[in-house]
């Protein structure tokens, strides 16, 4: 694709163009191949690549440790948080595998998943408004906003954008058709619209909310006992569009049999009483407090590996997030 430097159209190399092809076919042919293999060899295939992917992973399960020693002290002995670390690394591997398994086999989502609070985004998408959804980097997280194009809603998700253009290019061609469409976070002028559109146009806007978060207008909010730097983001757009705001996890069901779990809807009511920033704050706690709750009772569906509480909060950080924290609505929307 073109791209516009300095005023003058830059067409990508022959390098570039190959690299795009090579992409191209190989997303298409692990696609297809994925369409008729078993799921039970899908998964017997994965399992050595799941553990040669843990072993050379040494800073990740250092990090895992690190966030559990945070999270849990020493109420939790080295050998408990070495097995959730380790369940952890799976489940996430695992989580992220189904997710390319479900895209080239969609129907397998309504046997993986059942829902619970469907009818919080029936109401909002009957309303018009669209509806913003925080998730959390726990259970089969990817593979569950799939789940959602079955009740024909439209869903955006705001995510980092590949490193590789190539990559980049060829992911947000084949998620218009499969899976869940991204809104890359970068630049965020572009975000920002992209985000106020997909409301506009009464979509789901999925935002994850428990990740670390050190830029202007963090706002630190308590997980785990600790302060964690965290994006406002899903309170301020509900603040500003007037659109619902939900969270939504992917709960476990043992009782089901096999890797069957049940994804939660629940509304996050934000106090109109209050001042905007304060009105932002709370709604935030609450995400990270639901957060929280079901890493307490699932701690080995959440990814440890991530460094939740590497930003730390100073004097200015208040002020700072009472100044900041909420972006201006792009002129033309909504």
């Amino acid at each position: 694709m073109p791209c516009l430097v300095s005023g003058k159209i830059k067409r990508p190399g022959r390098f570039e163009l190959g690299v795009r092809l090579f992409v191209h076919i190989f997303l298409i042919g692990l696609l297809s191949f994925l369409g008729f293999l078993p799921r039970l060899f899908f998964l017997a295939f994965m399992w050595p690549c799941a553990w040669g992917m843990y072993f050379s992973s040494r800073k990740l399960r250092r990090q895992a440790m690190e966030s559990l020693g945070i999270a849990y002290g020493v109420t939790l002995s080295r050998r408990a948080k070495q097995g959730i670390a380790r369940a952890s690394f799976f489940n996430l591997f695992f989580g992220l595998a189904e997710f390319v398994y479900v895209i080239a086999r969609p129907g397998r989502c309504l046997n993986m998943f059942r829902v619970e609070g469907l009818e919080h985004v029936k109401a909002a998408h009957a309303a018009g408004r669209g509806a913003i959804v925080g998730i959390a980097h726990f259970g089969p997280f990817a593979a569950m906003l799939v789940r959602f194009l079955y009740e024909e809603f439209t869903v955006k998700v705001v995510m980092r954008a590949p490193r590789s253009r190539a990559w980049r290019e060829e992911f947000l061609a084949h998620s218009q058709r499969f899976a869940p469409q991204p809104i890359y976070s970068t630049p965020l002028r572009g975000c920002v619209t992209a985000c106020f559109q997909a409301l506009k146009d009464n979509q789901l806007l999925v935002m994850p909310v428990d990740q670390n978060y050190g830029g202007a207008g963090r706002i630190f909010v308590d997980f785990f006992g600790h302060k964690a730097g965290t994006a406002a983001g899903p309170a301020i757009y509900a603040w500003k569009t007037g659109a619902p705001l939900l969270t939504a996890f992917a709960r476990p069901e043992e009782a089901l049999g096999g890797r069957r779990w049940t994804i939660v809807l629940e509304p996050v009511i934000l106090d109109r009483s209050l001042p905007e920033q304060e009105a932002v704050l709370k709604a935030t706690q609450e995400i990270t407090s639901r957060v929280e709750s079901f890493t307490r009772r699932y701690p080995a569906q959440w990814s440890w590996m991530h460094r939740r509480w590497k930003a730390e909060p100073n004097e200015h950080d208040v002020v700072r997030a009472a100044r900041t924290a909420c972006p201006e609505q792009p002129r033309g929307e909504i």
